[in-house]
């Protein structure tokens, strides 16, 4: 995963990134280059977006956030409700953030990003490691990542994720 160490605007990121794969996310005005997802990676996105689609959101995968100047990530699965406002990407918080580990993911850098999203108001932003099968929600009050181990309760609806039931199907997919 690699950056560009100098301050990027929007408009440059969009024209200079916004076809580049792996994807590249502009943060805190610098542009990172995503992981290269490994097949454990996008065996958990798939089944992230189909558990919260049955939750009752409406769930899409490496959808850009267009909520600042100066950060644009892409959450590898997103949780929205409500009607499409029609927009190509948010421009304000939506419910729910999950970010799945890959083995090069710096883990200092989901924090930062955890927290980004904290700060805009995002209410579920949920982490998730398919090689440790471990999982953590963003506890407001800490400030930080705190790792969940049977179920979490969202705050945007009424409904709970399982744990187990996540790594059920992961496991029926490999």
């Amino acid at each position: 995963m690699s950056a560009v160490t100098a301050t990027v605007t929007l408009e440059h990121f969009r024209t200079a990134y916004a076809e580049s794969k792996p994807y590249y996310e502009l943060l805190n005005g610098e542009a990172f280059q995503k992981a290269l997802p490994t097949k454990l990676h996008s065996i958990l996105q798939g089944v992230l977006f189909l558990v919260l689609k049955q939750l009752g959101f409406r769930s899409m995968t490496e959808l850009t956030l267009a909520i600042s100047e100066t950060w644009e990530p892409t959450p590898d699965v997103c949780g929205l409700l409500g009607p499409d406002d029609g927009e190509p990407y948010p421009t304000k918080p939506i419910p729910v953030v999950i970010e799945v580990l890959s083995p090069r993911d710096p883990f200092t850098r989901v924090i930062q990003k955890c927290r980004k999203y904290s700060a805009w108001g995002i209410p579920d932003i949920l982490v998730f490691d398919p090689i440790g099968r471990e999982a953590w929600h963003w506890d407001t009050t800490a400030d930080d990542l705190v790792r969940f181990h049977q179920s979490y309760s969202f705050k945007s609806k009424p409904a709970e994720l399982h744990l187990a039931d996540v790594f059920e199907r992961f496991d029926a997919e490999l």
